[in-house]
């Protein structure tokens, strides 16, 4: 099992923790089975989902072919939604003053404890497989791709000139960045956290370069 909390249902977010989920299986499945989300969603013909040109560049850079579920088909996503229901009940558990609600006061905590409950689960005998989840993973992690050697461009990536005070400019605010790198080129993407990541430009134009500094995103007008 692998869970973790968002703030939105955006792409970029959307993305960012399914490629984080590869991550952590170590590999790619051959196919994707996802909700008909809005933000995966391009359109509907004949019934069969139309994945976006974001989604499909993901699956492309990842190499797994893009599923979707049925509509109104429960059983289509049944092994999904107990994981739901489960994690409601095992991770989500209400106040033990009974005063209820989550435990967790943000993101970050959240999907902290969601990363340690799912070491302990997966530790576990599963009831439906009768075997240890983390166990049968390392039989399976054979079966799948290979990730890929350079993380997906995920979210809004821009590029930027570094200026005499060792700033960029993004959102009519200023970031600093290392002074080593005046006069040059970086990339700066907003990831689904909303901090913004600040890259050098790689020499050969693809993908990320190294991360050099980043910053939570601030007002118009204030400085980081």
């Amino acid at each position: 099992r692998f869970v973790r909390f968002a703030l939105d249902e955006r792409a970029d977010t959307t993305l960012a923790l399914l490629a984080e989920c590869f991550d952590v299986l170590g590999g790619v499945p051959g196919v994707v089975l996802a909700d008909r989300m809005g933000c995966l969603k391009g359109g509907v013909v004949a019934n069969k989902v139309v994945p976006t040109a974001e989604y499909v560049r993901f699956a492309a850079h990842h190499g797994f072919r893009p599923d979707f579920c049925e509509a109104s088909d429960p059983e289509s996503k049944g092994i999904v939604e107990n994981l739901v229901g489960y994690a409601k009940t095992d991770l989500m558990i209400p106040g033990l003053d009974g005063s209820g609600g989550e435990p967790f006061t943000d993101v970050v905590a959240a999907n902290t404890a969601a990363a340690v409950w799912c070491v302990e689960v997966n530790a576990a005998v599963h009831s439906e497989i009768c075997a240890v989840p983390a166990e049968r993973l390392v039989i399976e992690r054979e079966l799948l791709a290979p990730l890929p050697s350079l993380r997906a461009s995920i979210g809004r990536v821009v590029t930027r000139k570094v200026d005499r005070l060792s700033c960029v400019r993004f959102g009519s605010a200023r970031y600093s960045v290392p002074v080593a790198l005046i006069g040059a080129q970086v990339r700066l993407r907003v990831d689904h956290d909303r901090s913004l990541a600040i890259l050098t430009v790689r020499a050969d134009g693809r993908g990320d370069g190294e991360l050099v500094a980043e910053h939570l995103l601030v007002a118009p007008g204030e400085a980081s």
